[in-house]
């Protein structure tokens, strides 16, 4: 998600070794310029991150893809392809609660719509052991279901980046590979 830094995310993805990067944005209305997203080791996409399910048409037009919060709307549209944020605890959710928006029905959605589950390693760093416990549970489900998963930093800076080894180390621990 940069901050108008996408030349410095860009140059740290290429150190760590990363194949491709995604620039997921949160503004449809930014024009984003594709001459400072060229790379020679990398393949460079555009994302929008949308939270209306309104908007799936027009950022479909201007972005490689979309990506929406795992909302009920955005499991049945056929539009949107990643969901995110599936592990935030619901507000005044206490640490007993196994709700953590996942559950069947959506995983059957997601599974019939062909929808890839994001994991948001970034989340891990900023809350606390509820996360984690949200994103072992919605694992189980992603492997129950056999649902496409992704895990991603979802970082703003070049020090909140981590290697594809990392990453790909966060989704053998959860099980996803």
């Amino acid at each position: 998600i940069p901050l108008n830094n996408e030349k410095e995310l860009l140059e740290t993805a290429e150190n760590l070794g990363f194949k491709e990067l995604i620039f997921l944005y949160t503004d449809l209305k930014k024009k984003v310029s594709r001459v400072h997203l060229d790379s020679k080791k990398l393949k460079v996409y555009t994302a929008i991150l949308i939270d209306n399910i309104k908007e799936v048409d027009k950022a479909n037009k201007n972005f490689d893809f979309v990506f929406s919060p795992a909302q009920r709307s955005f499991f049945e549209n056929k539009k949107v392809k990643y969901l995110i944020d599936i592990t935030n605890p619901a507000v005044g959710e206490g640490i007993n609660q196994k709700r953590r928006g996942l559950d069947d029905v959506m995983c059957r959605l997601a599974k019939e719509k062909g929808k890839v589950i994001v994991f948001n390693t970034k989340s891990l760093n900023q809350q606390n052991i509820m996360i984690l416990r949200g994103m072992i549970q919605n694992a189980k489900l992603c492997r129950k279901y056999k649902l496409k998963t992704i895990a991603a930093t979802f970082a703003s800076h070049w020090w909140e980046m981590r290697a594809p080894k990392d990453l790909k180390g966060f989704a053998i621990i959860l099980k996803l590979v």
